[in-house]
């Protein structure tokens, strides 16, 4: 028997395992602890068992108490194995260790071509565009490593020698590489390869950067002042184009016409927006962040969405409603412009006259019933055909709503199906046709391969399991980015769809939807303008802290919105818009877009550099007009 005080229990549990007492070696050596863990649990123990007895024991080591602390130590520690095991099952649930292999990698910069550099990757390659290699060493699995039987989702075959049968359905489709829609038919389709000299180069800039941030930690006060220093932004707008404005608070009453401005809000505790569910929200500054109800009935029509920032004029006799009786225009975001003489020895002396020829393309990029990608092969197959000089492929590229990703019914990280069905293939082009083609990758919120669930997104932040080819910029979502000084705008996250379902309007004067949708962006200078998201919606969520990041600084000549809504491409306010539908549709193809953008005529801009005069400002630049010389296809893949 041993008896231990205070001082003899300390000495005993932290002395070295050579000479401690058997009992404690002996657990020491049973269960694979630390003494400074075993003295710790020991000390619990004891104090528990002495506490609830009451009866003056000490803590002798009794073999009573030996034995009851041995059963305490396995119960404890069997808990803790059982908990370990079942996180590591639900870990191993959605996404199989791949099998190693040795191949090359490379790294890139956030909006900077890709570095070559050499590392150990979990990746194979895959040959000819994407066909699955039989010498890889990814074994796809002809059963589904889990199958969950509630899930209501049936286990697919996920093999490349095992098709499935929307693969084959895929395969024999009638209406590849069909034109559904062109924009400015009567301008050509550049035929010619690019041209692959020294001197002829896109340059693409970043216009704005986001850095990767830590986001789940906005406050509600900043979050309130986010959304109010966008009202007072656009009083300060109004004001400098219209000096003369003098805004009032729409919540006080006044027997006059005033003109007021704030942010449209619903006061409908479920459903959609509606016209007498209609509220204004006013600015801390202006009106206390008061909200009034809106009357419209004095008005032809309107179009509204919650989180649109308006300027209006009416009347509130009575201090509970505002009656509106003009809605006024916003001033418009400046165009962008360029020296006539830059444009015309960029277009003509660097790029000998040849048009620009762009692909873009919008995940999902397989089929909904394996990962094998077939969309996105064949969309390589185009762009193998056509030579574009720019390839812009926006998210989600490995969906997290895809049934086989929800399921877990895979057996590979996605990280490594990026690689084995998008990067190798990209890779393949580049060195085919190497130093013609610059790649640009937009994440989504729906992809599994990004870290950020919010806008706005950075570009891919863990890049090098990615494999991506050299000549690829890795752009955040929003993107705002320049092509040849020429402005683009890109969002991944549904805005078209979220302003669709949003929107109350009632004879509204443009009366094209799509349309007016897509104006709603330019008009709210921001990229994302719809708030409250609907909660339920995986591409709602915004970092408010971050918000100044997808406002436009300067107004894009392209505006490239992909959404599940008909696909379009159309001339909104002198701005080509265009939603290039998705590449893959469940089980069957999608559409892409092309988009082919010819230089300024030569005689024009002659003319435009010997008007230039120093002492006339506005001589001596111009716009770049994209609206007139961009011809945009709409293409099943």
């Amino acid at each position: 028997m041993y008896r231990m005080g205070k001082s003899f229990r300390c000495s005993l549990f932290l002395c070295s395992p050579c000479t401690f007492p058997t009992p404690g070696l002996n657990l020491l050596q049973i269960y694979r602890i630390e003494p400074e863990t075993l003295h710790s649990k020991w000390e619990a123990y004891i104090m528990n068992k002495t506490s609830a007895s009451g009866d003056g024991d000490e803590g002798s080591m009794t073999p009573a108490h030996l034995e009851g602390f041995k059963n305490s130590l396995h119960r404890a520690l069997e808990q803790q194995s059982q908990q370990q095991s079942y996180q590591s099952q639900a870990s191993l649930s959605s996404f199989a260790t791949p099998k190693r292999a040795t191949v090359k990698s490379r790294y890139h910069g956030y909006g900077a071509p890709a570095l070559m550099a050499n590392h150990e990757m979990d990746i194979d390659l895959t040959d000819d565009f994407g066909l699955p290699d039989s010498r890889s060493n990814f074994a796809m699995p002809t059963t589904p490593i889990r199958n969950r039987g509630n899930s209501g989702i049936a286990p697919v075959p996920i093999s490349p020698s095992q098709q499935s049968p929307s693969s084959k359905q895929f395969a024999l489709r009638k209406n590849m590489s069909e034109t559904e829609e062109t924009l400015n038919s009567h301008l050509s389709i550049r035929q010619s390869a690019p041209n692959t000299s020294s001197d002829y180069r896109n340059v693409i800039g970043l216009e704005v950067a986001v850095k990767p941030y830590r986001y789940m930690f906005e406050k509600l006060k900043e979050k309130g002042e986010a959304l109010d220093d966008r009202i007072g932004s656009f009083a300060e707008i109004y004001k400098k184009a219209y000096p003369d404005t003098e805004f009032r608070d729409a919540a006080y009453p006044y027997r006059a016409v005033v003109t007021v401005v704030g942010r449209i809000c619903s006061d409908a505790n479920e459903g959609k927006a509606n016209e007498r569910s209609l509220v204004l929200e006013t600015s801390h500054s202006l009106g206390g962040g008061a909200r009034v109800k809106l009357d419209l009935a004095e008005i032809p029509g309107f179009s509204f969405f919650p989180g649109q920032i308006v300027v209006l004029s009416g009347i509130n006799s009575n201090g509970a409603t505002f009656a509106v009786t003009r809605v006024h225009e916003l001033p418009r975001l400046p165009m962008a412009t360029i020296s006539p003489v830059e444009l015309e020895n960029f277009q003509y002396r660097k790029m000998g006259g040849q048009p620009i020829k762009m692909i873009a393309a919008a995940g999902p990029y397989t089929l909904n019933d394996n990962l094998l990608f077939e969309p996105f092969v064949a969309l390589m197959q185009h762009v193998n055909k056509e030579r574009p000089d720019v390839l812009l492929l926006m998210g989600p590229f490995v969906s997290s709503q895809h049934p086989l990703i929800v399921s877990g019914d895979v057996n590979m990280t996605p990280e490594a199906y990026f690689a084995k069905y998008i990067s190798s293939v990209l890779a393949q082009h580049q060195e085919r046709y190497p130093k013609e083609m610059q790649i640009l990758l937009v994440p989504s919120l729906q992809d599994v391969i990004h870290e950020t669930a919010v806008l706005p997104q950075p570009g891919f932040e863990h890049i090098r399991p990615l494999r991506l080819p050299a000549g690829t910029y890795c752009l955040p979502n929003p993107a705002q980015f320049t092509i040849d000084k020429m402005v683009f705008a890109v969002n991944t996250a549904e805005v078209l769809m979220h302003l669709s379902g949003d929107e109350v309007a009632r004879n509204p004067e443009r009366t094209d939807r799509m349309g007016r949708l897509a104006k709603y962006l330019v008009e709210q200078r921001n990229m994302h303008p719809v708030y409250p998201g609907l909660t339920s919606d995986i591409e709602s969520g915004v970092d408010f802290n971050q918000y100044d990041l997808m406002d436009l600084k300067t107004c894009p000549d392209v505006v490239i919105l992909p959404s599940k809504l008909k696909g379009f491409a159309k001339t909104v306010d002198n701005i080509v818009a265009v939603n290039p539908n998705q590449l893959s549709k469940a089980q069957t193809g999608g559409m892409f877009a092309r988009l082919t953008i010819h230089p300024i005529s030569e005689s024009v801009l002659g003319d435009a550099v010997m008007m230039m005069d120093e002492e006339d400002t506005q001589s001596m630049t111009t716009y770049h007009r994209v609206y007139e010389r961009c011809r945009v296809d709409l293409v099943r893949v």
